[in-house]
């Protein structure tokens, strides 16, 4: 996937975002195949540069807010409201880590058969065990056990977290090679496994 910079389809002035014109402030008509990175002007790719994500965000919602067009002609209102769902969507997705692995996945994976279940080797059982601990460590209340299983998830969580970068940037160079994409989503459903399991733990002061 290539990234071109769009223009306006009013004044031809290069686009920040398919939803608005900044130059001239005009609504565009948005194609329905449009994705999440399109529309905060960015590059399909899994790197993003995360204060450049939240400053564009925070300038274009300010635009593109309905608040903004309560005067204006009915239809106005409804673009609004539309561009305004559709930015706040895709900024929720891509900002998070996870969430951004498992939609960009979800982009180059339309065409492929993966197996979206699979786990790595031995990592379900250990699962297991750790959610009889974790549920005798709520039983106990054993808070200084908890924090310590706490720490020991945040970290596996990060180092699963770690793998995608290198995965997307091996695809991106062996684009026909759908073993990567299968190792993505083994590692996306394992970190939803630890996600699970460390929303059960109560947060500390």
């Amino acid at each position: 996937m290539t990234f071109e910079q769009p223009a306006c389809q009013k004044c031809e002035s290069p686009l920040i975002s398919r939803l608005f014109c900044l130059s001239c402030n005009a609504f565009q008509t948005v194609p329905p195949e449009i994705d999440y990175f399109e529309v905060l002007g960015f590059p399909v790719c899994f790197e993003i540069n995360s204060e450049d994500l939240e400053e564009l965000y925070k300038r274009l919602s300010l635009v593109l807010h309905p608040d903004f067009f309560a005067a204006a002609p009915e239809e106005e209102k409804r673009l609004s409201e539309k561009a305004s769902a559709m930015l706040n969507t895709a900024y929720n997705s891509l900002r998070e880590t996870t969430s951004r692995a498992g939609y960009l996945l979800s982009l180059f994976t339309k065409e492929k058969n993966l197996n979206e279940r699979t786990l790595p080797d031995g990592f379900l059982q250990e699962m297991f065990f750790l959610q009889e601990s974790l549920d005798e460590l709520l039983e106990s209340s054993d808070s200084s056990a908890l924090n310590k299983m706490n720490e020991d998830l945040r970290t596996r969580h990060k180092e699963i977290e770690s793998y995608y970068a290198p995965l997307f940037k091996n695809f991106k160079d062996l684009p026909e090679d759908s073993e990567i994409l299968q190792q993505l989503q083994t590692h996306l459903n394992a970190e939803r496994y630890l996600r699970r399991l460390l929303d059960r733990i109560p947060a500390t002061d």
